[in-house]
């Protein structure tokens, strides 16, 4: 149990968390990001500017997550806030230059590698101090529940404003990373206390350490649902606003009417990721953990195949569950994983594992880059989508621990 004296400021950092993860999910420019890009550059040239995001956070996932176990949580977040308002602002005055593009990504990068195994350790971390680490679950799924239904509203707005003008999603997406930055700036860094209530010097996190966790079975195979999942939901949607753009009748160059679609789509979309953020811990207890990542990943690759079979709308349906994945999927591994690694390399860990997810999301969207077809760019994709899940799928036999469906 913490001290008394930092009983008050952790229980402050818990309301504060849950304010930072709404703002974080304010997200109004996700349903118009690839027809912003579409309406600067080419097919070829878009999926490029992207790779340049996903490789970015793998060169900036690992030193991200380093120095959140080594600095703390609390630099780190206001690092990556800071970094989302410099990219915003990018994308509001930047142009159509592919090396100004190029930047504003690398600059999101930067900040989501920043938040990326940060904000679930950083609310461990305070669950810990006072003693209550076992709400972490249930906290952690209400706090992703809300967080989704910011991201409703949010999407929502962005596809009106991006009907207008695909700058000002990334307008709004600027003023709150900022309003994201006051937030940080209170938060107080969850302090390890000795018995005697002298502080404890954190360790330096060595890469060869955490690495080592994967000789557990159970880690390794959650490691590979972490480097499988990256691709499954980036591919997922990704290709959702060009789908529609062609649904409804426009070109990939001119949406038309598509981001007032594509935000009533992916607002319902974060609508259904809300209810099942809500619901990860009842969905472990009710299948396990195994079995729970593989449904939702087959979702994913699921959602895939249809979109490279079909462009009727009767799709829509199934395209409104592509969150399940992205909403659960973090919820359920940081619950497993953050009791059995040890506190100065829970982030870093998160942190390897996506690495390794957007390391192979950016060597697919490279590939992809070169092929100017989107009715070939939708079927390699659904290629991809099943690969992925048969590889979760053998590995979960190779990698079987009883101690997995226990969490």
């Amino acid at each position: 149990m913490a001290e008394t004296s930092d009983v008050g400021p952790l229980s402050v950092n818990l309301r504060l968390y849950a304010r930072h993860q709404v703002l974080a999910g304010l997200l109004f420019w996700l349903p118009t990001s690839f027809l912003f890009l579409l309406e600067r550059v080419s097919l070829g040239s878009a999926l490029r500017i992207l790779a340049v995001y996903f490789l970015a956070v793998v060169v900036l996932e690992v030193p991200s997550g380093w120095a959140s176990d080594r600095f703390g949580r609390v630099r780190t977040l206001r690092a990556g806030a800071i970094a989302w308002i410099l990219a915003f602002a990018v994308f509001v005055v930047g142009g159509e230059s592919v090396v100004v593009l190029g930047a504003g990504q690398v600059l999101m990068a930067a900040g989501f590698a920043a938040l990326s195994g940060t904000t679930s350790a950083f609310h461990y971390d305070t669950l810990e101090a006072l003693g209550i680490a076992g709400e972490f679950e249930r906290r952690e799924s209400a706090i992703s529940r809300n967080g989704l239904i910011g991201t409703t509203i949010a999407v929502l707005a962005g596809g009106a404003l991006g009907f207008v003008d695909l700058r000002l999603p990334f307008a709004a997406s600027l003023v709150a990373a900022a309003a994201q930055l006051v937030v940080v700036m209170r938060m107080t860094e969850p302090s390890q206390g000795s018995s005697d209530g002298s502080q404890v010097e954190v360790p330096i996190p060595r890469l060869v350490d955490v690495v080592r966790y994967l000789k557990q079975p159970s880690l390794a195979w959650i490691f590979v649902f972490m480097v499988v999942q990256q691709p499954l939901e980036g591919l997922a949607l990704d290709q959702i606003q060009p789908w529609l753009a062609v649904v409804t009748g426009n070109s990939l160059e001119d949406s038309g009417s598509t981001p007032l679609l594509s935000g009533a789509l992916i607002a319902v979309i974060s609508l259904v990721g809300a209810f099942t953020a809500g619901a990860s811990h009842r969905l472990r207890a009710a299948l396990g953990l195994r079995r729970a990542l593989v449904l939702l990943a087959s979702i994913e690759a699921l959602i895939l195949v249809g979109m490279a079979v079909t462009f009727s709308p009767l799709l829509l349906p199934l395209l409104a569950l592509r969150s399940t994945q992205a909403a659960a999927g973090p919820v359920l591994v940081a619950a497993a994983t953050a009791p059995v690694l040890a506190r100065h390399h829970r982030a870093t860990f998160l942190s390897i594992g996506s690495l390794a997810g957007r390391l192979a999301y950016g060597v697919v969207l490279v590939a992809l880059g070169f092929v100017s077809d989107f009715n070939t760019v939708l079927t390699a994709s659904a290629v991809i989508g099943v690969a992925s899940v048969g590889v979760l799928i053998a590995s979960s036999f190779l990698l079987r621990s009883e101690n997995l469906d226990a969490r």
